[in-house]
């Protein structure tokens, strides 16, 4: 399951607060207030909750920053409120959906529980499988065209073998008619589909590799690469975080099929067929090592 972005985060502490707001009647021990803007109380229980998620949590410096945030927090809570913020349709589907999403993933963590520690075998075995990803790990300079997906042809691709720069390739895409976008980007392994790794590593300048991207199809251009190996304690850490996050995924969809086939379901409007059994995985898994950013 993925994470909760800042955003949705924010806006279910809104939410709560709002609500907290509403909530006259309960009353706080003058030892858990920490800060009063206006009449409304900031206590001990919000601090702590914000340093769990903190490093050096214990630090007072840290402490007053987090406090201070949460004071200008309820400073723009106060102001949405006031402008009937609380009200407005879009901004109520998205408390709503927040809402949804925090208590998805509790119900998740909860069902499912921590995955195990992948052991050093599992870790070694998945740094010897991937050495793209590690020792022989580079920075790939890439000039990207984004064209459609059709546009894509047989004798297109035989000429783009031919091109050399990427002024080859824009020439030959605006003599054919083909509209493109073009920018320049650095890309990392871990952001590039782990099936065609190896292909990617023995990239010359001038090498071009289409990669599918929903209806566009991105043609990447070497322009040049740098190496920067991934090992060590570094290596090790980013291996474990993949392998957890993955058998955190597997052991989600897992428990989601089950939890399918004992309800009710009933799809009133459906836009696209039902996925095949395992292609989720198998995409997460050709989009590469997300895990390892």
């Amino acid at each position: 399951m993925s994470n909760l972005s800042r955003y949705g985060l924010a806006l279910a502490a809104l939410a709560l607060t709002l609500t907290a707001c509403k909530d006259e009647g309960e009353k706080k021990s003058p030892s858990q207030v920490l800060a009063r803007v206006g009449d409304a109380e900031i206590t001990v229980h919000q601090l702590n909750y914000l340093l769990a998620q903190q490093p050096n949590s214990a630090d007072t410096a840290v402490k007053q920053k987090v406090l201070d945030g949460l004071v200008d927090q309820e400073l723009l809570i106060q102001k949405a409120t006031e402008l009937k913020l609380d009200r407005d349709p879009d901004i109520v589907q998205a408390l709503e959906a927040a809402r949804r999403q925090i208590l998805a993933r509790a119900a998740a963590e909860r069902e499912i529980g921590k995955p195990a520690e992948p052991s050093q075998a599992q870790v070694d075995a998945f740094y010897q499988a991937h050495p793209q990803l590690f020792a022989e790990r580079k920075l790939y300079d890439f000039s990207m065209l984004s064209i459609a997906s059709t546009a894509l042809k047989p004798e297109l691709e035989h000429a783009l073998q031919q091109s050399k720069t990427p002024a080859d390739t824009m020439e030959l895409l605006e003599r054919d008619g083909i509209a493109y976008q073009h920018t320049e980007v650095q890309k990392a392994p871990e952001q590039l589909p782990i099936p065609l790794l190896p292909k990617f590593g023995a990239m010359k300048a001038g090498d071009i590799i289409a990669v599918a991207d929903g209806d566009k199809v991105l043609l990447l251009q070497l322009k040049g690469s740098n190496p920067a190996a991934l090992q060590g304690a570094e290596a090790q850490a980013a291996i474990k975080q993949y392998l957890l996050a993955n058998q955190a995924d597997v052991l989600t969809d897992n428990k989601l099929k089950a939890l399918r086939t004992t309800a009710k379901i009933e799809y009133v409007q459906r836009f696209a067929a039902a996925e095949q059994a395992g292609k989720g995985t198998d995409e997460s898994v050709k989009s590469g090592l997300k895990g390892l950013k």
